[in-house]
């Protein structure tokens, strides 16, 4: 009969991938190089590929391609990613929060995504007041459409995100505010004038349209698209900032969010154009998180403030 050694306590487990070489695996799909991940987390380079060898030893598969220079991640590096985020993410908040309790109050850090338009306009008045509520707080930003920061706060890339609501069994939303989106013109065009017009009437003058794969797109097109009107295209620009400033300059009318133009309504440097016949044209903002994520004592804070700010029954 074959004999079994014991197994001792201190063994490795079996696919013992260990904190270190998820580390050492995450630098690497994010800077392309081993070089440049290895000046990411202060490790040498050899020591780098010896944990990413590692890794892929006891897994079994190819973690990355290496295509001279360049290095992608395999089939199986794809699908081991947004766990090795998630695991890297539970154990930095499992630390953050006995050092809190361990200290009693500061410090931490907070993962963010949010779109782009609130990443621009709503989210940095909100950092300042919750930096000096809660100084010393780390905070990191990642920017992405909206199903981009979802699918972010699925994968514990983030803790908190930014975009339009919506409705997810594993998320949880907090109502923010309605983002207004109105037809502006310069002042110098001949609507500005009167202010309003019918459908068909604007549907002759020269519209920009920004960010094609975005809601504002969609929701810009739908007030031509019920009247069987074909709006006549300008311009198709890819962000918020330069369809702004294409209308300033007289180029054009251009759907935009009234809080991406709140500096140029008051200056009177932009018109809203009311629009007959239709009705406004919204959508609802949200702060979105994981609902079975245990979110570190800084990111519970950031969320006590939203709902403080915007619901402060």
């Amino acid at each position: 009969m074959p004999r079994h050694r014991k197994i001792r306590s201190d063994d490795p487990a079996p696919h013992d991938i260990g904190i270190p070489r998820l580390e050492a695996f995450i630098a690497v799909a994010s800077q392309r190089s081993f070089t440049r991940a290895s000046q990411l987390i202060n490790l040498t380079q050899p020591t780098v590929s010896a944990r990413i060898a590692a890794l892929e030893r006891d897994l079994g598969a190819i973690l990355f391609e290496r295509l001279g220079r360049d290095i992608r991640l395999t089939d199986a590096g794809r699908a081991l990613m947004p766990h090795a985020q998630r695991t890297l993410n539970a154990a930095r908040d499992a630390a953050e929060a006995v050092r809190a309790l361990r200290e009693g109050v500061g410090g931490g850090t907070i993962f963010i995504g949010a779109a782009p338009t609130i990443g621009t306009y709503v989210l940095p008045d909100l950092l300042r007041r919750f930096d000096q509520a809660h100084p010393g707080v780390e905070i990191t930003i990642r920017n992405g459409r909206s199903e981009e920061v979802s699918r972010m706060v699925l994968d514990d890339v983030v803790q908190i995100g930014f975009e339009r609501r919506l409705t997810h069994p594993e998320i949880v939303t907090i109502n923010l505010y309605e983002d207004d989106i109105m037809l502006m013109a310069s002042p110098q065009h001949q609507l500005s004038r009167v202010r309003h017009a019918p459908v068909a009437t604007i549907a002759r003058e020269s519209i920009i349209f920004f960010d094609t794969g975005s809601s504002y797109h969609a929701l810009s097109h739908a007030v031509f698209r019920d009247s069987d009107l074909a709006p006549r295209h300008t311009l198709d620009v890819d962000s918020l900032e330069m369809a702004k400033h294409l209308v300033l300059c007289g180029l054009g009318l251009a759907f935009l969010p009234r809080v991406a133009v709140q500096r140029e309504l008051a200056a009177g440097e932009l018109v809203p154009i009311e629009i007959e016949g239709a009705p406004p044209i919204s959508r609802g903002i949200a702060a979105i998180y994981r609902k079975d994520r245990s979110l570190s004592p800084a990111a519970l804070n950031f969320l006590h403030l939203l709902r403080t700010t915007y619901d402060p029954t």
